[in-house]
């Protein structure tokens, strides 16, 4: 081999390692070449993470992933800058499907993901003190005052105690923790301690709106709040006090009940026919998202964990996601029932079905 051609074959090498150590190096870093857009992009990945573990997670009907032994989560990585379709399946299990969008150089996370049975099993509950729907509250109102009731948490209230009124003149009210809000029927929000004297709840309140509601002494009022955010449910408007005015703003119209989520991240609302969610921050949202909308009227609703809700519609009984990206999964039930209740600590959905209690078994982990 003479010196030209050596020449040549160094110079033929040079130039393939130009070209291919960017390649391999652009590859590495996860860079692919979307023939779509003929140009280079930089891929993303999905997370899927279900309980239980599925036996088959599938990315775009050709990547088939099992999560191992102990574990029951996936992640696929390279995946071009686009919506992808994931499906997930277990013997014996709902399917479930989801189109989720993936960002470049992002993971999309698919969390917390339930897989129900097909056959959910219930049994029916002859000893009726073990229903949640007779439960007693701690408070009931009389006459638009509040007493304590004679539920067994006030064992320790003599009965004189609860002949005495803890607040008078009020619409509604809403204990959290160890304070109480309530709605007077002056039409103002107050918020007071429960721990002190019963005579000092009253007098110790703090008026949390400027401007009073005409109170209907007909009317339905409810409110609902956690620590962070207070609703007002005043005849079916939904109103939402806002701390920097001091004033109950307009939420949203026509609402028949709403509830927070147990984590105090979304409230949802909902009136005879749809079902419409808002994500709360320090400010919540104003996008008001349908998660569903029933030809029958919607009479119940729970929420069954974080990412789940239980609600009736007509006397089904249906499961459904709160997770609105692409479409949103939902099962109905067999059961019929116009009434439910779920426990959070032994994570049983309770029905009534023509006067009979009936419990499921465990319906989260």
């Amino acid at each position: 081999m003479n010196k030209k051609t050596r020449l040549i074959i160094l110079l033929f090498c040079v130039v393939c390692f130009l070209v291919i150590a960017p390649i391999l190096v652009l590859y590495s870093m996860g860079y692919r070449l979307d023939f779509e857009k003929m140009e280079v992009v930089a891929t993303g990945g999905i997370y899927v993470r279900t309980f239980p573990a599925a036996e088959q997670i599938i990315i775009d009907s050709n990547i088939s992933e099992k999560p191992g032994l102990f574990s029951n989560s996936i992640f696929v990585q390279s995946l071009l800058p686009k919506n992808h379709t994931v499906s997930i399946k277990k013997d014996g299990y709902y399917d479930y499907f989801k189109t989720l969008p993936v960002q470049e150089s992002e993971v999309t996370k698919l969390e917390n993901v339930l897989l129900f049975k097909k056959n959910i099993q219930f049994e029916i509950i002859a000893d009726k003190t073990q229903s949640p729907f007779d439960k007693l509250e701690k408070f009931i109102i009389k006459n638009n005052n509040l007493y304590y009731s004679s539920s067994p948490e006030n064992a320790n209230i003599s009965a004189d105690q609860k002949l005495v009124p803890i607040l008078k003149n009020l619409a509604a009210f809403k204990t959290i923790n160890n304070n109480i809000i309530w709605l007077g029927t002056d039409g103002f929000l107050y918020q007071s301690d429960l721990t002190g004297q019963t005579a000092q709840i009253q007098s110790n309140a703090t008026k949390l709106v400027l401007k009073s509601l005409k109170i209907d002494k007909n009317g339905s009022y409810k409110i609902i709040s956690d620590s962070q955010n207070i609703f007002l449910n005043n005849n079916g408007e939904l109103l939402l006090l806002n701390t920097k005015t001091n004033s109950l703003d307009n939420f949203y119209t026509q609402v028949k009940d709403a509830k927070i989520s147990p984590d105090g991240k979304n409230i949802v609302y909902f009136n005879d026919k749809e079902i419409r969610i808002s994500l709360l921050s320090k400010q919540p949202e104003t996008k008001k998202t349908l998660l569903y909308k029933s030809s029958e009227n919607i009479t119940d609703f729970v929420w069954l964990n974080n990412d789940y809700i239980i609600f009736v519609s007509g006397d089904k009984i249906i499961i459904s996601e709160i997770d609105y990206r692409g479409n949103i999964n939902a099962i109905t039930l067999p059961q019929k029932t116009d009434k439910i209740f779920f426990n959070q600590q032994d994570n049983k959905l309770y029905i009534l079905t023509g006067g009979t209690l009936l419990a499921s078994e465990k319906l989260t982990p």
